[in-house]
């Protein structure tokens, strides 16, 4: 009777034994798994904070490069400038003077016509406004890249969310929201800002929201913590491929057509989100739309 005792004794021991080291490995194997999702999302976020350094470095220099080159631009810039709009003022004299020289020398305007009088004057016109519209461009480009070189010098104010959205949308022409349904769900927190500037940001944010083409957008907001609030603005627009995504906050990025973008508007609104404290990140792909996430130092109520 003892063998056979023995064997079951053993067996059971054995048996609890493996039950044992079950429950260890599984445990080990949890602890391990928890691991890997805290350095996945450890990485995340350093890899989120490198782009956010390699960005605010970019910006750095811009606004370096930009102090001294806004002046050295400028100062030509004024004076031809002046030229151009000297110059058209020559030409409607001159068009006046042929004129009163026809009305006088009748004779005269068969020499004119075969000079081709008319057309020169008129492409000299369409030279001229053109002359004046490039350099008017070039006036908007160096405006803007200075603006790096004084973000926080104006004061800062304490105000609620809906006001500062409030002044956004005065900025957006009525006619581009006729066909588009925005929905609003702002809370009602403080926050202090440089209003002007903020302004400035988030309509840069939601004009590229509006030229892609969306028939919706929404805008809502939460207070992540105490001491913090999070924007989000969201459009169903035709949305961003992942090689365009991990470009637009570079200067002079841009997928418009010459001359209908200068690929300024996110590198100044992610340098104005920086220089208060908070966070910008955007999340597209094709034909999906956009969702632009804001997260901004807030106040006590």
């Amino acid at each position: 009777m003892s063998e056979p005792y023995d064997y079951s004794r053993a067996w059971q021991r054995e048996k609890l034994a493996r039950q044992q080291a079950e429950l260890l490995l599984q445990d080990k194997t949890r602890a391990l798994y928890e691991k890997v999702l805290e350095l996945e999302a450890s990485k995340h976020e350093l890899e989120q904070a490198q782009e956010q350094l390699l960005q605010t470095q970019k910006l750095q220099a811009i606004g370096q490069l930009t102090a001294g080159l806004a002046h050295e631009i400028n100062n030509p810039l004024a004076f031809c400038m002046a030229d151009v709009r000297t110059l058209a003022a020559y030409q409607q004299q001159l068009s006046a003077m042929l004129g009163e020289v026809v009305q006088q020398y009748p004779d005269a305007a068969t020499l004119l016509q075969r000079a081709n009088t008319d057309w020169l004057l008129a492409d000299s016109a369409d030279i001229v406004a053109q002359l004046e519209a490039g350099m008017g461009r070039i006036q908007q480009i160096v405006g803007q890249l200075h603006h790096f070189s004084v973000l926080g010098q104006s004061a800062a104010v304490r105000m609620s969310l809906l006001q500062l959205w409030s002044n956004v949308w005065m900025n957006i022409a009525p006619s581009r929201l006729s066909e588009i349904e925005v929905q609003q769900q702002l809370c009602d927190v403080q926050v202090e800002v440089h209003c002007t500037e903020m302004v400035t940001a988030l309509t840069h944010i939601l004009d590229n929201a509006l030229k892609a083409q969306p028939t919706s957008i929404r805008l809502h907001c939460e207070r992540q913590t105490k001491e913090r609030v999070m924007v989000v603005i969201e459009d169903n627009g035709h949305g961003m491929s992942t090689e365009v995504l991990s470009r637009i906050f570079d200067p002079f990025f841009t997928t418009r057509d010459v001359g209908d973008g200068r690929g300024l508007g996110l590198t100044v609104s992610y340098a104005i989100v920086r220089q208060h404290g908070g966070q910008i990140e955007f999340q597209s792909s094709p034909g999906k739309g956009t969702v632009c996430t804001i997260t901004l130092p807030c106040l006590d109520n």
